[in-house]
């Protein structure tokens, strides 16, 4: 009879069976606890060998590459066959970073790898992530009713009426 089968007859004491256990089962050595991105990042390289995660990348690599100031114009809309299209708030800034161009390009580049990101095109359009400001309310004065003079013609009269009544409501 072996030990295991003896223990399992007899009644043993708690304190007896976590020996027997211990005895049997191995010991293993807990790892210490990891940032869940950390752990995620070699099954995403996995996942992401066509590189379609390269904009996330991108986007989110963006501000450290440009600059703040640039960053809070531009805004990386996609990336297809190796051109990112970033959208830009202005002409004046497509201007300017046409000729920044080569120097945007090489820190992309030392950033996010070779293949990535080979052109750039900027586009202009409306930014969607810019915070617009919050319009405060101010208090009108209230404007003098007009007397009309005695017009013959009642359409005339009536529409000074309504053009007086529009300017009453017309934002200063």
């Amino acid at each position: 009879m072996t030990r295991r089968e003896a223990l399992a007859r007899q009644s043993v004491c708690v304190r007896c069976e976590w020996r027997y256990r211990e005895a049997l089962m191995p010991t293993r050595r807990h790892k210490a606890p990891e940032q869940i991105g950390a752990a995620m990042q070699p099954l995403l390289d996995r996942i992401d060998r066509e590189g379609h995660f390269a904009i996330v990348r991108l986007a989110k690599a963006w501000p450290e590459i440009v600059g703040e100031a640039i960053a809070r114009r531009t805004e990386i809309v996609s990336l297809k066959f190796h051109t990112a299209v970033v959208k830009v708030s202005g002409a004046m800034w497509i201007q300017e970073l046409n000729l920044m161009k080569s120097q945007i390009l090489a820190r992309v580049t030392e950033r996010l790898g070779d293949d990535v990101v080979r052109e750039l095109r900027f586009v202009q359009g409306r930014l969607s992530r810019r915070e617009r400001p919050k319009l405060r309310t101010v208090s009108r004065a209230t404007r003098k009713s007009i007397e009309l003079p005695e017009l013959k013609d009642p359409e005339l009269r009536k529409a000074f009426e309504r053009l007086i009544e529009a300017w009453g409501r017309a934002s200063r």
